[in-house]
């Protein structure tokens, strides 16, 4: 394991106390980066079943990683397995504030369970964290949020947009 990815998972990892699983067991970034990968082939494909599993074991191998913790978000999310998809997407957010990603997929699922305010301030926050307009998820929060503004003005309210 390189000095660098030492320090990037020992950060997170010092947090919480002893080392992840990962690290015990000498996985390195390249090859937990390469099953998340697999993991995100998978659900690219619909094979959401191989996908889980893949996702769930990086969960398990580095509970601190934000990445591993959005992918199984964004998974729970699509199959709607909400409450369990809001345990992850929230720690990613705890984990990382400035990926865009979680705050999608959360607002996604505040906007199932009709939590629309909350589904609001995630898209609002994709949206200002990605200001060049480059980021695919934070481009995927801006249509989200002109739909629910032309949702809103259908049904004759005023998004105050």
């Amino acid at each position: 394991m390189s000095t660098s990815t030492h320090k990037r998972t020992g950060r997170a990892d010092t947090a919480q106390g002893p080392e992840a699983p990962r690290q015990h067991l000498g996985i390195s970034e390249a090859e937990f980066q390469a099953m998340g990968a697999m993991g995100a082939m998978y659900y690219q494909q619909g094979n959401l079943s191989k996908a889980q599993t893949i996702f769930e074991g990086l969960v398990e191998l580095d509970p601190q990683s934000a990445a591993a913790r959005a992918a199984l978000g964004a998974l729970l999310t699509r199959t709607q397995h909400f409450e369990e998809a809001l345990v992850h997407l929230n720690r990613a957010v705890e984990l990382d504030p400035k990926m865009i990603a979680p705050y999608v997929n959360r607002a996604e699922v505040f906007i199932w369970q009709e939590r629309a305010a909350e589904a609001v301030a995630d898209l609002k926050r994709a949206v200002e964290l990605d200001p060049h307009e480059t980021d695919p998820g934070a481009n995927r929060a801006r249509a989200m949020a002109l739909g629910i503004a032309e949702a809103l003005r259908a049904g004759g309210i005023d998004g105050g947009q």
